[in-house]
């Protein structure tokens, strides 16, 4: 399981999209960016009861290989914020990860499900996915909403096509 303690996020964000549900109102979805090992911990087990899917972009934000997939996941950030919580975790900065997720290309997603990995592969195998079909046209919020059904029943590996 995953240690947990404070979390290492832009307080701005949090605080406001909290500020927003204690108020009664509706309450905004984002990007979080974790500047820490123990921050990317804690936003997994946060979620891990809360029955949300957790997207983890790994990566660098400036890179040309990255800059799509951000688009996507900021753009479908408030239709799928009810079924999963997005991070976006700079890789030079957060390095924590690098050899255990075997994080050698420019940009990684990952997801998780109840404090487990859920592995989302192509038919051909993991690194058959062309990530960069699902990033508009609200391609990306169905590839989250449909990987959630899945994990949600029990499924903790995603054929997608």
């Amino acid at each position: 399981m995953l240690a947990s303690a404070a979390l290492d996020l832009q307080p701005t964000l949090v605080g406001r999209a909290r500020s927003i549900a204690a108020a009664g109102g509706a309450i905004s979805y984002h990007v979080e960016h974790p500047h820490s090992v123990q921050g990317v911990d804690d936003a997994i087990n946060r979620e891990g009861e809360s029955g949300r899917l957790v997207v983890v972009r790994f990566g660098r934000g400036g890179d040309d290989g990255c800059a799509p997939l951000d688009a996507a996941l900021a753009a479908a950030a408030e239709r799928i914020g009810p079924v999963a919580a997005l991070y976006a975790v700079d890789i030079d900065e957060v390095r924590g990860f690098n050899v255990m997720y075997e994080l050698h290309g420019p940009c990684t997603l990952m997801f998780f499900y109840g404090y487990r990995h859920v592995d989302v592969r192509g038919l051909r195998g993991r690194d058959d996915v062309d990530w960069a079909a699902y990033y508009s046209g609200g391609g990306f919020a169905g590839l989250v909403q449909a990987v959630h059904e899945r994990a949600k029943a029990g499924r903790l590996l995603v054929i997608v096509d």
